[in-house]
């Protein structure tokens, strides 16, 4: 049930609204870019250093607290300070229009919630094994990740009615600030039942009277010790590196996909955002398949599967591309002449942004929409315009009259491949099987998700169900806080590694290279002994309980 909690904040919260929420309140006070201490910074980048500075900050200090919890029953009240702490400021962003700097007291929020949220999450990753025998690892785990997707799913799609029902209304930002604001209640009154009927693990040797600065000094202490001991625990470590590669490859994918859906492939917002919504539920189903899978064959195995499916999941992803317009309802601006008038109707154009590309644009051409009238001067302009403008992502077509049959795409145009060095991939894919189907793009974009759905809930909670099995149970806090921090280690190497090859080649050539991190994850999986790994977390349990009672 905490799953159900708290994956709201990362589906409607860290995916789908507060992201596209804060760009729009920083281009509005600060324009497309903003210099803050000599640095440019645009809204995307901003959001992306609040993810960076709250995952460190719980990176830095869960090996601490983990250990701390250890030795003192406090893994609940820790649980329970974070889901609060997340939740409220989750809740307080609703103000953001009340304040002076909306922008900046959205990032502020977000930056604590965001920061209550990882770290509730190494501490109730830390309860598995204290709640289910090693056995039943895997069921456990894979439920909680099912329910969490439904969870996340269904207030997502509560939350995607209200956005197309108010879109275009005076209280769109009203509701979108109540539909953030839910997220933080959601989230809090959920977790109260988990918090109720969850008990404190037993600790198997406590120390009493622990002061702050006692306890700070023993996390530290202990957390050397733990890196003195890693030579007993070499199966933790191996397992541990391997997650952070196909982790790391992973949890790209799943951060950069919406802004390589709109960047890359020109689709639409709200379709993005269904996706997403078809990808919560598909992935419930996803874990539990994974769950019986995994007593089929082994959770090692099972995981290796999944990860295979990511492997191929990337590639696909590569070979996602538009077709090229070829009818004239396929383009962009689309004229039709008028014989009565002598001049051309815009039967269709494209909604343009308030981005630094599209307001040069409106420069280049001016603000045509739908239903306006040009002349044949006019008409001709636009059409050389299009393939002369340096940046042109769009096309035009012509229907009868002097310009009939003039068709044109620009060179930015998303349809457009042969300058990137794997732009042979897509272009092969598309002429084989995209083009014979007739699937557009937004489709090509729907099978992936629903692909992504599958194999996503089962590497997520096989993941965490193997290192619970190879994790001493005596000394959960400590090795989950490990766990955590390999995993908001995550959030920082992938898409730096996506930002440098994007730099020095293209987004394709970025999507691809994040196939090999998976790949070597993968292959560094297989020397990972879970058997071995388990028989020495008992022995160190054993070991711990006896020199307890000693």
């Amino acid at each position: 049930m905490y799953d159900w909690a708290n994956s709201a904040f990362a589906t409607s919260g860290t995916a789908a609204i507060v992201p596209l929420y804060f760009v729009i309140l920083f281009k509005e006070a600060l324009g497309n870019e903003a210099v803050f201490f000599g640095f440019t910074f645009t809204g995307s980048s901003m959001w992306s250093l609040g993810i960076a500075i709250s995952t460190s900050i719980v990176a830095l200090t869960s090996p601490v607290l983990g250990v701390i919890a250890d030795r003192a029953a406090i893994k609940k009240t820790l649980l329970g300070v974070y889901t609060i702490a997340g939740s409220l400021f989750t809740f307080l962003a609703f103000f953001s229009a009340y304040t002076s700097a909306p922008w900046a007291w959205l990032f502020g929020t977000f930056l604590l919630g965001n920061i209550g949220f990882a770290g509730s999450l190494v501490f109730y990753n830390s309860f598995l094994p204290h709640i289910a025998p090693r056995h039943l690892l895997d069921d456990v785990s894979s439920r909680g990740f099912a329910y969490g997707y439904v969870g996340g799913g269904l207030l997502l799609g509560i939350h995607l009615v209200i956005y197309w029902l108010t879109s275009e209304t005076e209280i769109s930002d009203l509701v979108t600030r109540l539909s953030i604001a839910s997220i933080g209640l959601w989230w809090f009154f959920w977790s109260l039942y988990t918090l109720k009927v969850v008990p404190e693990p037993e600790v198997a040797t406590p120390i009493k009277d622990l002061t702050i600065f006692s306890a700070i000094k023993l996390g530290f202490s202990e957390i050397g010790n733990t890196f003195r001991e890693l030579s007993r625990f070499k199966v933790i470590l191996l397992y541990l590196c391997a997650y952070l590669l196909f982790n790391d490859g992973i949890q790209t994918v799943l951060g950069i996909a919406g802004a390589f859906a709109a960047d890359t492939l020109g689709i639409l917002m709200e379709f993005n955002m269904a996706t997403i919504l078809i990808i919560q539920l598909v992935a419930a189903v996803g874990a539990m398949t994974f769950n019986r899978l995994s007593n089929a064959l082994t959770t090692k195995k099972a995981l290796t599967v999944s990860l295979i499916g990511w492997a191929f999941i990337v590639l696909f992803g590569v070979a996602i591309v538009p077709l090229t317009p070829s009818n004239h309802q396929d383009y962009d601006y689309q004229l039709r002449y008028d014989q009565n008038k002598g001049s051309y109707t815009v039967t269709a154009a494209p909604e343009l942004s308030d981005s630094l590309i599209d307001g040069l644009w409106k420069e280049e051409v001016g603000h045509i929409t739908s239903d306006d009238i040009l002349s044949i001067d006019k008409g001709r302009d636009l059409i050389s315009r299009i393939t002369e403008f340096e940046n042109s992502s769009y096309s035009v077509s012509v229907f009868e009259g002097p310009l009939d049959n003039e068709r044109r795409i620009g060179n930015y145009h998303p349809s457009v491949l042969g300058a990137g060095k794997l732009d042979w991939w897509p272009s092969l894919v598309r002429k084989t099987l995209w083009a014979p189907l007739g699937l557009n793009v937004g489709y090509q974009w729907l099978l992936l998700g629903i692909a992504v759905g599958m194999v996503m809930g089962g590497s997520q909670a096989l993941s965490r169900s193997i290192f619970a099995q190879i994790s001493p149970e005596t000394r959960s806090g400590e090795f989950f806080s490990f766990f955590g921090f390999m995993g908001r280690a995550s959030s920082v190497f992938g898409p730096m590694l996506y930002v440098l090859v994007t730099g020095l080649l293209d987004t394709r050539s970025a999507v691809f290279s994040i196939l090999l991190i998976i790949v070597a994850g993968t292959i560094v999986l297989k020397w990972v002994d879970v058997d071995a790994g388990s028989r020495i977390a008992r022995e160190e349990d054993q070991r711990v309980r006896e020199s307890s009672l000693g």
